[in-house]
Protein backbone atom coordinates (compact mmCIF):
# COMPACT_ATOMS: atom_id res chain seq x y z
CA UNK A 1 0.00 0.00 0.00
CA UNK A 2 3.11 2.23 0.56
CA UNK A 3 2.96 3.26 -2.75
CA UNK A 4 -0.92 4.24 -2.90
CA UNK A 5 -0.15 6.51 0.16
CA UNK A 6 2.55 8.10 -1.61
CA UNK A 7 0.25 8.17 -4.30
CA UNK A 8 -2.34 10.29 -2.58
CA UNK A 9 -0.30 12.57 -1.00
CA UNK A 10 1.40 13.46 -4.56
CA UNK A 11 -2.01 14.13 -6.06
CA UNK A 12 -3.26 16.58 -2.07
CA UNK A 13 -0.17 18.76 -2.19
CA UNK A 14 -0.88 18.79 -6.05
CA UNK A 15 -4.52 20.17 -5.52
CA UNK A 16 -3.90 22.48 -2.67
CA UNK A 17 -1.47 24.27 -5.07
CA UNK A 18 -2.68 23.84 -8.37
CA UNK A 19 -5.88 21.29 -8.76
CA UNK A 20 -7.21 22.93 -12.49
CA UNK A 21 -3.68 22.71 -13.58
CA UNK A 22 -3.17 19.22 -11.96
CA UNK A 23 -5.81 18.32 -14.00
CA UNK A 24 -5.31 19.88 -17.44
CA UNK A 25 -1.85 20.85 -17.45
CA UNK A 26 -1.29 23.46 -19.97
CA UNK A 27 1.97 25.37 -19.49
CA UNK A 28 0.01 28.50 -20.23
CA UNK A 29 -2.34 27.62 -17.69
CA UNK A 30 -0.54 27.16 -14.55
CA UNK A 31 -0.68 29.30 -10.92
CA UNK A 32 -4.36 29.40 -11.16
CA UNK A 33 -4.50 30.39 -14.95
CA UNK A 34 -7.30 28.24 -16.08
CA UNK A 35 -11.06 29.84 -15.93
CA UNK A 36 -13.31 28.06 -14.73
CA UNK A 37 -16.06 27.91 -17.33
CA UNK A 38 -13.49 26.92 -19.79
CA UNK A 39 -11.80 24.24 -17.98
CA UNK A 40 -15.42 22.73 -17.54
CA UNK A 41 -16.30 22.48 -20.67
CA UNK A 42 -13.42 20.48 -21.62
CA UNK A 43 -15.07 17.84 -19.75
CA UNK A 44 -18.21 18.78 -21.54
CA UNK A 45 -16.51 18.51 -25.31
CA UNK A 46 -14.55 15.15 -24.34
CA UNK A 47 -17.81 13.14 -22.96
CA UNK A 48 -19.58 14.36 -25.63
CA UNK A 49 -16.88 12.82 -28.09
CA UNK A 50 -16.75 9.70 -25.98
CA UNK A 51 -20.45 8.79 -26.12
CA UNK A 52 -21.19 9.71 -29.74
CA UNK A 53 -18.01 7.27 -30.29
CA UNK A 54 -19.87 4.63 -28.32
CA UNK A 55 -23.26 4.79 -30.06
CA UNK A 56 -21.72 5.06 -33.21
CA UNK A 57 -20.88 1.43 -32.07
CA UNK A 58 -24.23 0.35 -31.84
CA UNK A 59 -24.51 1.11 -28.01
CA UNK A 60 -26.59 2.99 -25.65
CA UNK A 61 -25.87 3.24 -22.26
CA UNK A 62 -29.19 3.89 -19.94
CA UNK A 63 -29.62 7.59 -18.97
CA UNK A 64 -32.42 6.55 -16.44
CA UNK A 65 -28.97 4.44 -14.46
CA UNK A 66 -26.12 6.65 -12.96
CA UNK A 67 -22.76 7.10 -14.01
CA UNK A 68 -19.26 7.00 -12.57
CA UNK A 69 -16.34 8.98 -13.31
CA UNK A 70 -13.17 7.43 -11.93
CA UNK A 71 -10.14 10.05 -10.66
CA UNK A 72 -12.35 12.23 -10.78
CA UNK A 73 -10.40 15.43 -9.27
CA UNK A 74 -12.74 18.55 -9.39
CA UNK A 75 -15.49 17.23 -11.60
CA UNK A 76 -14.16 18.22 -15.07
CA UNK A 77 -16.23 14.92 -16.29
CA UNK A 78 -18.61 14.46 -13.56
CA UNK A 79 -20.64 17.43 -14.34
CA UNK A 80 -20.21 16.68 -18.10
CA UNK A 81 -21.49 13.14 -17.35
CA UNK A 82 -24.11 14.74 -15.14
CA UNK A 83 -25.67 16.61 -18.14
CA UNK A 84 -26.83 12.54 -20.04
CA UNK A 85 -27.45 10.64 -16.75
CA UNK A 86 -29.84 10.36 -13.59
CA UNK A 87 -26.80 10.85 -11.45
CA UNK A 88 -23.72 11.06 -11.70
CA UNK A 89 -20.74 9.99 -9.26
CA UNK A 90 -17.12 11.13 -9.01
CA UNK A 91 -14.33 9.74 -6.66
CA UNK A 92 -11.50 10.55 -6.18
CA UNK A 93 -7.70 9.51 -3.66
CA UNK A 94 -7.20 12.91 -2.89
CA UNK A 95 -9.58 14.74 0.01
CA UNK A 96 -8.53 18.36 -0.79
CA UNK A 97 -9.66 17.34 -4.95
CA UNK A 98 -13.12 15.88 -3.16
CA UNK A 99 -13.51 19.19 -0.92
CA UNK A 100 -13.07 21.55 -4.19
CA UNK A 101 -15.18 19.40 -6.93
CA UNK A 102 -18.26 19.81 -3.78
CA UNK A 103 -17.33 23.27 -3.91
CA UNK A 104 -17.60 23.67 -7.51
CA UNK A 105 -20.85 21.59 -7.71
CA UNK A 106 -23.04 23.10 -4.92
CA UNK A 107 -25.64 23.76 -7.64
CA UNK A 108 -25.38 20.86 -9.29
CA UNK A 109 -28.00 18.35 -7.45
CA UNK A 110 -26.97 15.07 -9.92
CA UNK A 111 -23.31 15.26 -8.83
CA UNK A 112 -21.82 13.24 -5.72
CA UNK A 113 -18.24 12.97 -4.77
CA UNK A 114 -16.75 10.58 -2.81
CA UNK A 115 -12.73 10.37 -1.23
CA UNK A 116 -11.68 6.44 -1.80
CA UNK A 117 -8.17 6.10 -0.27
CA UNK A 118 -7.91 2.38 -1.05
CA UNK A 119 -7.93 -0.29 -4.21
CA UNK A 120 -11.27 -1.60 -3.21
CA UNK A 121 -14.33 0.96 -4.16
CA UNK A 122 -16.20 -0.56 -0.87
CA UNK A 123 -18.31 2.80 -0.55
CA UNK A 124 -20.12 1.91 -4.04
CA UNK A 125 -22.64 -1.01 -4.41
CA UNK A 126 -22.49 -4.17 -6.93
CA UNK A 127 -23.64 -3.45 -10.57
CA UNK A 128 -24.96 0.13 -9.65
CA UNK A 129 -23.33 2.10 -12.67
CA UNK A 130 -24.98 1.99 -16.12
CA UNK A 131 -21.90 3.80 -17.41
CA UNK A 132 -18.09 4.66 -16.28
CA UNK A 133 -15.55 6.59 -17.86
CA UNK A 134 -12.21 7.25 -16.34
CA UNK A 135 -9.75 9.06 -17.98
CA UNK A 136 -6.03 10.47 -17.93
CA UNK A 137 -6.22 8.59 -14.45
CA UNK A 138 -5.06 5.06 -14.33
CA UNK A 139 -2.09 5.89 -16.58
CA UNK A 140 -0.83 7.74 -13.23
CA UNK A 141 -1.29 4.55 -11.27
CA UNK A 142 1.05 1.90 -10.30
CA UNK A 143 0.01 -1.75 -12.65
CA UNK A 144 -0.25 -3.49 -9.41
CA UNK A 145 -3.02 -0.83 -8.18
CA UNK A 146 -4.45 -0.20 -11.51
CA UNK A 147 -5.36 -3.90 -11.87
CA UNK A 148 -7.17 -3.51 -8.65
CA UNK A 149 -9.25 -0.51 -9.74
CA UNK A 150 -9.79 -1.74 -12.94
CA UNK A 151 -11.59 -5.11 -11.83
CA UNK A 152 -13.56 -2.96 -9.33
CA UNK A 153 -15.11 -0.45 -11.59
CA UNK A 154 -16.59 -3.66 -13.22
CA UNK A 155 -17.54 -5.23 -10.36
CA UNK A 156 -19.66 -1.97 -9.78
CA UNK A 157 -21.25 -1.77 -13.20
CA UNK A 158 -24.08 -3.61 -13.85
CA UNK A 159 -24.96 -6.03 -16.07
CA UNK A 160 -24.77 -4.52 -19.65
CA UNK A 161 -23.47 -1.57 -18.56
CA UNK A 162 -20.74 0.51 -20.56
CA UNK A 163 -17.28 0.62 -19.23
CA UNK A 164 -14.93 3.23 -21.23
CA UNK A 165 -11.71 3.83 -20.04
CA UNK A 166 -8.12 5.34 -20.92
CA UNK A 167 -5.05 3.50 -20.18
CA UNK A 168 -1.23 3.38 -21.45
CA UNK A 169 0.09 0.18 -23.04
CA UNK A 170 3.94 1.06 -23.51
CA UNK A 171 6.02 3.23 -24.28
CA UNK A 172 8.10 3.54 -27.74
CA UNK A 173 11.41 4.76 -28.33
CA UNK A 174 13.91 4.73 -30.73
CA UNK A 175 17.64 3.87 -29.98
CA UNK A 176 18.34 8.12 -28.80
CA UNK A 177 15.63 7.49 -26.07
CA UNK A 178 16.32 4.16 -25.11
CA UNK A 179 19.62 5.75 -24.51
CA UNK A 180 18.91 8.47 -22.83
CA UNK A 181 16.52 6.66 -20.47
CA UNK A 182 18.95 4.49 -19.30
CA UNK A 183 21.49 7.44 -18.83
CA UNK A 184 19.13 9.66 -17.18
CA UNK A 185 20.65 12.13 -18.52
CA UNK A 186 17.91 14.55 -18.28
CA UNK A 187 17.45 14.07 -14.35
CA UNK A 188 21.32 14.43 -13.76
CA UNK A 189 21.49 17.87 -16.09
CA UNK A 190 18.25 19.21 -13.66
CA UNK A 191 20.18 17.92 -10.58
CA UNK A 192 23.17 20.13 -11.64
CA UNK A 193 21.20 23.02 -12.41
CA UNK A 194 19.43 22.55 -9.54
CA UNK A 195 16.14 21.92 -11.47
CA UNK A 196 15.00 18.56 -10.09
CA UNK A 197 11.32 18.34 -9.69
CA UNK A 198 10.73 17.78 -6.02
CA UNK A 199 9.74 13.75 -5.26
CA UNK A 200 5.89 14.86 -4.34
CA UNK A 201 4.95 17.37 -6.90
CA UNK A 202 6.66 14.66 -10.05
CA UNK A 203 3.53 13.23 -11.60
CA UNK A 204 4.88 9.48 -13.18
CA UNK A 205 3.36 7.59 -16.18
CA UNK A 206 2.51 4.06 -15.85
CA UNK A 207 1.86 1.29 -18.23
CA UNK A 208 -0.87 -1.41 -18.35
CA UNK A 209 -0.26 -3.79 -21.47
CA UNK A 210 -3.57 -4.77 -23.13
CA UNK A 211 -3.03 -8.93 -22.59
CA UNK A 212 -2.81 -7.51 -18.75
CA UNK A 213 -6.24 -5.49 -19.69
CA UNK A 214 -8.05 -8.51 -21.42
CA UNK A 215 -7.59 -10.89 -18.71
CA UNK A 216 -8.80 -8.56 -15.73
CA UNK A 217 -12.24 -7.67 -18.45
CA UNK A 218 -12.40 -11.20 -18.88
CA UNK A 219 -12.28 -12.17 -15.68
CA UNK A 220 -14.99 -9.62 -14.69
CA UNK A 221 -17.33 -10.63 -17.27
CA UNK A 222 -17.33 -8.53 -19.87
CA UNK A 223 -16.32 -8.04 -23.17
CA UNK A 224 -13.91 -5.26 -25.21
CA UNK A 225 -15.91 -4.00 -27.69
CA UNK A 226 -13.60 -1.28 -29.40
CA UNK A 227 -9.94 -0.35 -29.17
CA UNK A 228 -9.24 3.49 -29.99
CA UNK A 229 -5.23 4.87 -30.12
CA UNK A 230 -5.71 8.54 -28.25
CA UNK A 231 -4.36 11.47 -27.62
CA UNK A 232 -4.42 11.64 -24.00
CA UNK A 233 -0.75 11.61 -23.46
CA UNK A 234 0.39 14.43 -25.40
CA UNK A 235 1.15 17.82 -23.51
CA UNK A 236 -1.23 19.40 -25.33
CA UNK A 237 -4.31 17.27 -25.02
CA UNK A 238 -6.10 19.20 -22.17
CA UNK A 239 -9.50 17.19 -22.56
CA UNK A 240 -9.39 17.55 -26.61
CA UNK A 241 -9.79 14.36 -27.35
CA UNK A 242 -8.63 12.72 -30.41
CA UNK A 243 -8.39 9.37 -31.56
CA UNK A 244 -5.87 8.50 -33.82
CA UNK A 245 -5.20 6.60 -37.03
CA UNK A 246 -1.48 5.07 -36.13
CA UNK A 247 0.52 4.98 -33.42
CA UNK A 248 3.08 7.40 -32.24
CA UNK A 249 6.59 6.79 -33.22
CA UNK A 250 8.22 8.10 -30.30
CA UNK A 251 6.13 8.27 -27.34
CA UNK A 252 3.64 6.34 -24.90
CA UNK A 253 1.01 4.20 -26.37
CA UNK A 254 -2.04 5.78 -25.10
CA UNK A 255 -5.34 3.27 -25.49
CA UNK A 256 -9.32 4.10 -24.79
CA UNK A 257 -11.37 0.81 -24.15
CA UNK A 258 -14.57 0.12 -24.86
CA UNK A 259 -16.25 -2.62 -22.42
CA UNK A 260 -19.54 -3.84 -22.54
CA UNK A 261 -20.40 -6.25 -19.28
CA UNK A 262 -22.27 -9.48 -19.90
CA UNK A 263 -25.96 -9.58 -19.16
Amino acid sequence: MGSLRTLQKNWEILAQEDPLWAICSDPQKRHSQWNEAEFFATGQQEVEKVLAHVRSLGLSPDASLPALDFGCGVGRLTRALGAHFSESWGVDISPTMIERAREFHRDYPRCRFLVNPTTRLNQLADSYFGFVYTSIVLQHIPPQHARKYLAELLRVLRPGGILVFQAVDRYKAGLLMRLRSRLALRSRIQLLLGMAIPSERRVRMHCLPEKIVRRVVAAGQACIVDIQLTNSVKPSFNGHLAYLDQEPTESYVSRQYCVRKAG
